[in-house]
């Protein structure tokens, strides 16, 4: 059967049409498929605060150096699957830290006096390294005001879970939820929040 779609030729029956759907699904294992991911953040910290904020746009370091693209997280390389965000990371990204800003109490404005930016240096997902799936972050925050840095902090959280396909949001949730109220909480201890 194999033998006569290479050559081009069909035999036209059902068992056929089956065959080739088999080849077609063991070709597109073997040489893996791009996935895309659509990750619905939802703000989680208990942390109070008031006043007003503004976020920059954050940096994907990955991306800048251009060893993925800015919807791409990074993974293994050894895995034959790319995984694409349905978004820019380093969107999806500020714009968590907006949820989270706005839930502890804080205005979001385009003019205020501390302004929130920074840099992803890691966002990988491993799910080829052994038994379970990994999510790794790491995050710097500045947050400036007069044009001064008046606080920066670095974050990393790790987080492991089963490795199942559907585990990658929960995954990417909840590790960019760990930093992101443990920054709020670095920068309210520092009294810049």
């Amino acid at each position: 059967m194999i033998p006569d779609i290479i050559r081009g030729k069909f035999v036209r029956s059902g068992n056929s049409r089956l065959c080739i759907a088999g080849f077609l699904l063991c070709v597109m294992t073997a040489t893996g498929c791009a996935r895309i991911l659509s990750v619905e953040y939802q703000p989680t910290n208990q942390l109070r605060g008031q006043g007003s904020v503004t976020i920059a746009p954050f940096r994907y370091q990955p991306s800048d150096e251009q060893r993925v693209r800015p919807r791409q997280v990074e993974t293994n390389p050894s895995a034959k699957t790319e995984l694409f965000f349905v978004h820019e990371i380093s969107a999806f990204f500020s714009d968590a830290l907006g949820l989270e800003l706005r839930r502890s109490g804080y205005g979001l404005t385009e003019s205020s006096d501390r302004i929130v930016s920074g840099t992803l240096t890691r966002f990988y997902l491993d799910w080829t390294s052994g038994g379970d799936r990994s999510f790794e972050l790491a995050a710097d925050y500045t947050v400036q005001s007069a044009g001064h840095t008046v606080f920066s902090w670095h974050c990393t959280s790790v987080q492991k879970g089963p490795n199942i396909l559907v585990e990658d949001g929960m995954l990417i949730r909840t590790g960019t939820a760990d930093c992101m109220s443990r920054f709020i909480h670095a920068a309210q201890v520092a009294k810049v929040f």
